[in-house]
């Protein structure tokens, strides 16, 4: 009977320590938002389209997976994710948005106020994946993947590949804001476009002043080379170069153009910002060394490759480029090196006495880039 009774009272005040979770919510009630963008209609309203992930339980814990896109018209983000929400059996849940993209009309009208709810959330995916598009973002959130998943998930795909190989900066909501809150530097953003026969291609970079997108943009080698410029190298970056060197079965002083692929490994770089002591001038120093290896050579085949020759080479071609990248920068007043940063640190009394956006375009930016190849392959 004790043994009973003690069982009983242990059962008891388990009972009561080991509470459930009041705060639980199941997934069958929620409606899982992947993939949010934003667009500007003819009236100048704001058009909002969601991609829902549509559970629908088959019993035994399995469940049946729908993407289902909704949009809706209205005069703000809260605006109009109310009417989607009524629009949707369920709560809506936007902690697990993959994707944001925001059209090229509205975000030259500035993008705070797109980002301010996702950030004044509490349960805000801070590693969302944030782009630009070419057109309607709504065209390229309804992009129909070719394999059986939501649009939003292929979109991630495509900006996680395209950042491994360093053609776009990993951007999120989270390294975003620090950027667009900080007058001492401006925000690049990957651009996304549907091609002619509908695929979806991010390849370039969007130019932003502040808040704003300016309406330049950088090509994807324009891309690359600002990325390495700011020591924002991924896990390699592929460079396709023209190379001029004698053909030896030409004639003497005969050029043929030939092709070579140059993959960066490593950057070793060096970021200086000085100011002229009587002209008050600034002046920005980039020197970037690029170590890395010749992933194709057609026209090499067969000789001995002097690497001194082509370091020369490349470093020419990369130098040039480099030179068009900063002068869009600076056409576009896109500060994208965080030179205002080192301003406001090492040059405190000028920069209080400056307006920095009006000063950045009289910098003098000097990119300088050298090669080192380390590697040919198993070709020499």
């Amino acid at each position: 009977m004790r043994k009973k009774c003690f069982l009983a009272v242990c059962i008891g005040l388990l009972s009561i320590v080991l509470t459930a979770c009041w705060d639980s919510q199941y997934l069958i009630n929620k409606k899982m938002i992947n993939g949010v963008s934003f667009d500007a209609d003819e009236d100048g309203q704001l058009v909002g389209t969601v991609s829902a992930v549509i559970l629908k339980s088959k019993g035994s814990g399995q469940f049946d997976v729908k993407d289902e896109l909704i949009q809706a018209t209205g005069d703000s983000v809260f605006n109009v994710g109310s009417i989607i929400d009524s629009m949707l059996p369920g709560t809506i849940e936007a902690s697990k948005t993959h994707v944001l993209i925001i059209g090229e009309v509205l975000a030259k009208r500035g993008i705070m106020p797109f980002m301010e709810s996702f950030y004044r959330n509490p349960k805000g995916y801070l590693t969302s994946e944030v782009l630009i598009s070419k057109g309607q973002a709504s065209e390229v959130l309804s992009y129909e993947s070719t394999e059986n998943s939501p649009a939003a998930y292929s979109i991630k795909q495509m900006v996680d590949g395209a950042v491994g190989k360093s053609i776009v900066p990993n951007q999120n909501l989270f390294t975003l804001w620090s950027q667009i809150t900080d007058p001492g530097v401006d925000a690049v953003l990957p651009m996304i476009h549907k091609t002619k026969n509908k695929a979806l291609v991010v390849d370039s970079i969007a130019l932003f002043d502040g808040t704003k997108y300016t309406g330049a943009s950088l090509s994807r080698d324009e891309s690359t080379i600002l990325l390495l410029l700011m020591d924002k190298i991924n896990k390699h970056a592929f460079m396709d170069l023209p190379i001029k060197q004698s053909s030896e079965e030409s004639k003497p002083k005969q050029s043929t153009a030939n092709m070579i692929t140059f993959e960066a490994r490593k950057v070793k770089r060096s970021f200086k910002v000085s100011v002229h002591k009587n002209s008050k001038e600034i002046e920005c120093s980039i020197k970037v060394d690029l170590y890395g290896a010749i992933s194709s050579y057609p026209t090499g085949m067969g000789r001995k490759i002097d690497r001194e020759q082509l370091n020369q080479e490349i470093a020419t071609t990369l130098n040039k480029r480099a030179a068009e990248v900063v002068n869009k920068l600076l056409e576009a007043n896109c500060d994208a090196f965080g030179i205002g940063r080192k301003l406001r640190v090492n040059h405190s009394d000028l920069w209080k006495n400056i307006d920095w956006k009006n000063k950045y375009k009289d910098v003098h930016l000097k990119p300088s880039i050298q090669v080192h190849i380390t590697s040919t392959g198993v070709i020499r």
